[in-house]
């Protein structure tokens, strides 16, 4: 044999043997990108990175039936695949496979958002109390306050420390004057969450109703400090004053009230009598009329009445 056939033959040997060596490293990988329905979803790309090579960056357009097939030339690296489409929520799965495998099957299911909430919707009300919540929420929305109480009620039983479910509660029973009910509930609701403005607010007016003064005072303050804005806020610090015949101090703060809600009708009614108190006349026939306007069966109406004869 000359020796050049066997160069020739030994070169082929050795390219036989990293290519079969090369090949020991590969791994054939596919799957199908599916909508919420299992449908296919044909415009999806998918990008495929690797931790272990920062510049590696392969780039799939999956096909028209949704499916999808890459030869990975190293299989002896972590790979991130990041699959996308318009108008859907993307999604990323880290793959290793076997170097040397061929039946790596890799499935993509992408959502779009209104299927996403409604799929963790369903989850949710699968969870105990959160079911009777919900049916709460559409008995109120009826109209019906007294089964939708009742469907709450249901709910905390299930699930203590559902919040929203203790908010509907307080106000429920506050609404239907059951004020020792409405404190109680408006309390185990601030012990879930300390600063839930509406348990707060039904925890201060319950106190007040039920008299217990001290309470009332400790839940107003917090109110207002989580709340300086409300006009509610402002005319309970300005009726502190009124009740002390301290008008130049109530008049800013009435001032502040109408501000935040122009027809308030409590923060009306006192500006409106402390300017009529101050002489500005037509000030205080201005801020009583509106008083009219915006409550006409309120508990002040007959007294504005009265008062806007001699105005």
């Amino acid at each position: 044999m000359s020796m050049k056939r066997v160069s020739i033959l030994t070169l082929l040997v050795g390219l036989l043997v990293a290519t079969a060596a090369f090949a020991r490293t590969q791994a054939f990988i596919k799957g199908n990108v599916v909508d919420a329905d299992g449908k296919p979803v044909p415009n999806a790309v998918i990008t495929i990175t690797s931790s272990d090579m920062s510049d590696f960056n392969k780039v799939i357009n999956v096909k028209e039936d949704g499916s999808y097939s890459v030869l990975i030339l190293d299989a002896t690296r972590h790979y991130l695949f990041h699959v996308e489409a318009p108008g859907r929520i993307a999604v990323e799965q880290h793959i290793k496979v076997e170097a040397g495998s061929t039946d790596n099957v890799f499935d993509f299911k992408l959502e779009t958002q209104a299927q996403m909430m409604e799929a963790e919707k369903t989850k949710l009300l699968s969870q105990p109390g959160y079911k009777e919540m919900e049916e709460g929420r559409a008995l109120l929305d009826k109209g019906d306050r007294a089964a939708a109480r009742a469907k709450f009620r249901e709910a905390v039983a299930a699930k203590d420390n559902l919040v929203s479910a203790w908010v509907a509660l307080s106000e429920l029973a506050f609404d239907a004057k059951d004020f020792k009910e409405a404190l109680t509930d408006a309390e185990k609701c601030l012990s879930l969450d300390d600063e839930q403005i509406r348990c707060l607010a039904v925890a201060a007016n319950a106190s007040k109703e039920v008299g217990d003064k001290a309470k009332n005072a400790e839940y107003m303050k917090r109110y207002q400090s989580l709340n300086p804005d409300d006009p509610a806020t402002a005319f309970n610090e300005a009726a502190t004053y009124l009740n002390k015949m301290d008008d130049e101090h109530a008049k800013p703060l009435l001032e502040k009230c109408l501000k935040a809600d122009p027809d308030f009708p409590s923060c009306l009614y006192e500006y409106g009598m402390l300017l009529l108190r101050s002489g500005d006349m037509a000030g205080a026939k201005e801020k009583l009329q509106h008083y009219l306007k915006v409550a006409p069966d309120g508990p002040n109406a007959k007294t504005v009445q009265d008062t806007l004869k001699y105005l």
